[in-house]
């Protein structure tokens, strides 16, 4: 085979390879979910002295930084930022959301505006929220004390009524910067052998801070306090301020008292019950009957002061993360060849504001080609403790590196009012196999080529010599080629294209599917719906065969939360049974559901096997007709 055939078939081989693994790579890019963008507002009204929680999430789409209008009467604090990326099935999805709070300066009907959202994937953007923000609750009670003359509520306040119940709410300190986690300790103390029943969480009341979310189920124990024991219900969570200065800030939780009320004794004449015998307070006990009294118990007013963050020393990067933190920076393989991609483990753990803790940096990013990072928040004991892990992939483009330079990440330290910078050690690496460069002569070599190489100067010397003599003509024939067909009629070839054109054919096809689907919210929508019907109904057929009421009851409260919550565009752990009530038929089984889940939440409910089958097939027949 000569040269130039050899050469011929080498490069046309390769270049056909190039182009098959080339053309899927292709065919996925184009098969990713077009961009998308949804805005979600956790409350559609809530009172002037409450935050929401607004979010907007960005489908198809690595990192981003919305730019948020100017609204008059509202403003908007960053919470911090996240990204997930999934891959199921060969789909791979990325989405980010940021998350803000946004606090009113008055009363009145609002509109958050489209929010453009442009990156290197493309453009989209959101659609307008309505809300309403009403006066603030503690403004709301006194009106109607004062419409009605009297409240039929009594509000407890801390060294008013200690006898019956109070309220101590204890922060770790006093004043903290804005962003910082500030861990608060919340009691509730109720006279022992009172009959109480709680009607709502403790709620903060003021402005310039958030508290987190509470959990549902306090700790209960019991504490003797001036001689008298008290039944106590704590709470562990953490405030937050969002706005600088000087704030006034108190709790309180709605509860109803259960009353006992003694029975009056005959004072005239005689019968049984005025004998000392009938006098015991068994009896009292026995006979007596209850009276219920809505109480509020409040806490004592807190003064909390909010400070700034200083600009004096702040370094490149931080993204407010206020606490104390510490780093740890793995690294996996770290003996690879070139070209191979590395998972790089960067572990954030302490206590502080993890909402606004971000991925840490590379000290030197040249040389090495970087994807968007993975992150998960792992929760460990206290408000605000844990750890955040990162995951994110690296590839060397430069084969002569020989370790993964330093990872920084920075913080501010209320302790010590100052900034810090974490510094992980460079990470070596091993190299297993060096990349050889492409040889741009032929790899085989004639027999004639290699015979010269070997030959002795006395073999030259006899082949100058027939030369010089004039060998004869050689008479035996020498080695035979076969003829040289094109690639494009060879079959391997053949059914290889033919391959290659059902690949894009289908390729084709489900890249249609996806820009349908992309393009319809409405079939988005119920897809999800269904995803999150299904494992609800699940848990509602493992609760009937349970006779589990009230586990039963809080899967139909989720499940109502959760569908309606799509179908509003809202937040679902947000809706409430007014809300039910406001845009529900009066007749809807729904309201009828979830005011059981309440009454089961709270007071104790049971149902029969047959009316939990009853309500299970209402609602599942209710929630398809809404969609």
């Amino acid at each position: 085979m000569t040269k130039r055939r050899y050469f011929f078939q080498k490069y046309s081989i390769a270049g056909v390879f190039c182009f098959l693994f080339l053309l899927p790579g292709l065919g996925v890019q184009s098969l990713q979910a077009e961009v998308t963008a949804s805005a979600t507002l956790n409350a559609n009204t809530f009172p002037m002295d409450r935050v929401a929680t607004f979010s907007i999430t960005a489908q198809g789409i690595r990192s981003f930084q919305p730019q948020i209008p100017e609204v008059d009467g509202l403003r908007f604090h960053q919470r911090g930022q996240s990204t997930q990326m999934q891959l199921i099935n060969g789909d791979y999805s990325v989405s980010v959301t940021s998350v803000y709070l946004v606090e009113a300066l008055r009363v009145g009907s609002f509109t958050i505006p489209a929010i453009q959202i442009q990156s290197k994937e493309g453009t989209t953007q959101t659609e307008p929220i309505q809300f309403e923000v009403t006066v603030p609750q503690t403004t709301t009670n006194t009106a109607r004390q004062q419409q009605s003359g009297s409240s039929s509520t009594s509000r407890l306040r801390s060294g008013e009524a200690d006898k019956v119940a109070f309220m101590r709410v204890t922060p770790s300190k006093k004043k903290s910067y804005s962003g910082e986690v500030v861990p608060v300790e919340i009691k509730v103390y109720f006279r022992d052998g009172m009959k109480v029943n709680l009607n709502s969480l403790p709620q903060l009341t003021g402005e310039g801070f958030v508290l987190q979310q509470l959990e549902r189920e306090p700790i209960q124990t019991s504490e003797a306090i001036n001689n008298s024991r008290y039944m106590v219900l704590t709470w562990e969570s953490a405030l937050s301020g969002i706005k600088e200065g000087e704030h006034k800030l108190s709790l309180e939780v709605e509860a109803t008292l259960l009353l006992r009320e003694q029975r009056q004794r005959s004072l005239r004449g005689h019968s049984m019950f005025s004998d000392p015998f009938f006098g015991d307070s068994f009896f009292d006990d026995f006979f007596g009957s209850y009276r219920e009294k809505d109480v509020k118990v409040a806490s004592p007013e807190l003064a909390m002061s909010v400070l700034s963050l200083p600009e004096e020393g702040r370094p490149e990067g931080f993204s407010g993360a206020i606490g104390d933190f510490q780093l740890q920076v793995e690294a996996d393989p770290v003996e690879l060849d070139p070209g191979d991609p590395i998972t790089l483990t960067m572990t954030v753990s302490g206590q502080g504001n993890f909402d606004r803790v971000q991925a840490p940096q590379l000290g030197e990013e040249k040389g090495w080609k970087t994807y968007t990072p993975s992150s998960e928040f792992l929760k460990d004991g206290a408000k605000g403790s844990g750890k955040k892990v990162f995951e994110q992939a690296l590839v060397a483009k430069d084969p002569n590196i020989k370790e993964i330079p330093a990872v920084v990440f920075s913080y501010f330290d209320p302790t010590t009012a100052a900034y810090k910078v974490l510094r992980s050690a460079p990470i070596p690496l091993t190299t297993t196999r060096e990349m050889v460069p492409l040889s741009t002569e032929p790899a085989a070599v004639g027999k004639e080529e290699q015979l010269a190489e070997t030959e002795t100067p006395v073999a030259l010397g006899q082949a100058e010599m027939r030369i010089k003599n004039l060998a004869p003509l050689q008479v035996t024939p020498g080695d035979t080629e076969q003829e040289l067909r094109p690639l494009f009629m060879k079959k391997w070839f053949q059914l290889l294209f033919v391959l290659l054109l059902v690949c894009i054919v289908v390729a084709g096809i489900y890249k249609i599917r996806a820009a349908r689907y992309a393009n319809n919210p409405r079939l988005q929508r119920d897809q999800k719906m269904k995803n999150f019907l299904e494992p609800r109904l699940r848990e509602l057929d493992q609760s009937l065969a349970a006779k589990d009421t009230r586990g039963f009851l809080a899967t139909c409260r989720t499940a109502i939360q959760e569908q309606l919550g799509l179908l509003w565009k809202t937040e679902g752990a947000a809706i409430t049974v007014a809300d039910l009530q406001k845009r529900l038929p009066g007749d809807s089984i729904l309201v009828k559901i979830f005011s059981a889940a309440e009454e089961s939440a709270y007071g104790g409910q049971e149902l029969s096997s047959q009316q939990m089958q009853e309500f299970a097939d209402g609602m599942k027949k209710e929630l398809d007709e809404l969609r």
